[in-house]
């Protein structure tokens, strides 16, 4: 595996640890009742392990960044170059900023402390924009570029991250005991989506033009064409979203097993295809927006 290649999947693995934590533990607090128990209960275990692969994963960044930036893998054994690359440049000393984040979530995670480790969650998504093509210096422009991106990150890892509890929370709609408080919580997670997309929608826009400096793109560019592929990927996550808001839920009245197949269905595509623009977003994320 070349250095690049490391970096990628390091990437891809921590946008999404930190995801299935941030969306997915937003989705517990926000379930009803009895639900809530169930889920977290469920929940618990998977989103330690997510913490635990968080903090691993960021770890690892400083190490792996290293040997990208010397094209060479035995500079990850050499502590002066490590000390150089954390130290004195921006995308180490924003690498270790993270490391620490991720580690203090899965502290916080070890020891119950689950708000905090929420809060720290969306803090290490939020210090992702400072690294790679979306980093920007930190004056008027910069800043409010990086704004933009954390917005857009932010509601994009908490659209993907709800899924698999929502996936929970249908099978729970079965039980006579829960089926309020699960169908109540779904609402509330098709309204919190809806507020997500719009987010993502509105926030991806602006990124884009902030980044490559006009909304059209040209597929000759590797960077372009990978965030072309992000955009439909995204569009056909939306559609999907749509689909199960406006035609599925209401075929819950007369068929609702049917409805709840479907849902499922839908919401591990839905997942399916957050990774894959997670996958596209850290390898286009290393790459130059104007080449």
């Amino acid at each position: 595996m070349t250095t690049h290649q490391a970096l990628v999947l390091d990437r891809v693995l921590l946008d999404a640890a930190l995801a299935f934590f941030w969306g997915g533990s937003g989705m517990v607090f926000v379930t009803a009742g009895g639900a809530r128990a169930r889920l977290l209960a469920t929940m618990r275990v998977p989103l330690l392990a997510s913490s635990s692969l968080a903090a691993t994963a960021a770890i690892a960044a400083l190490p792996v960044q290293t040997a990208e930036i010397a094209s060479d893998w035995t500079s990850v054994f050499q502590a002066d170059v490590l000390t150089t690359v954390a130290l004195h440049t921006a995308v180490g000393f924003s690498t270790v900023a993270g490391a620490i984040t991720s580690v203090a979530l899965f502290g916080a995670v070890f020891a119950g402390y689950w708000r905090t480790a929420v809060a720290f969650a969306g803090l290490a998504i939020c210090e992702t924009v400072t690294r790679g093509h979306a980093a920007a210096s930190f004056d008027l422009a910069g800043s409010a570029r990086m704004t933009v991106d954390a917005i857009h990150v932010l509601s994009a890892t908490a659209w993907v991250g709800a899924l698999p509890p929502f996936l929970l929370l249908v099978p729970m709609s079965r039980i006579p005991e829960l089926r309020r408080e699960a169908v109540v919580s779904m609402q509330r997670f098709s309204t919190l989506g809806h507020a997500a997309v719009a987010l993502v929608l509105l926030s991806g826009a602006t990124n884009t033009w902030l980044i490559v400096g006009r909304l059209s793109l040209h597929p000759n560019s590797p960077y372009q064409w990978k965030l072309l592929v992000k955009i439909a990927v995204a569009l056909a996550m939306i559609c999907l979203a749509i689909a199960n808001r406006y035609l599925i839920v209401p075929l819950n009245r007369n068929h609702p097993e049917t409805s709840r197949n479907f849902l499922m269905v839908g919401a591990a595509l839905e997942i399916a295809l957050g990774l894959l623009a997670f996958a596209l977003v850290a390898s286009f994320g290393l790459e130059d927006p104007t080449a």
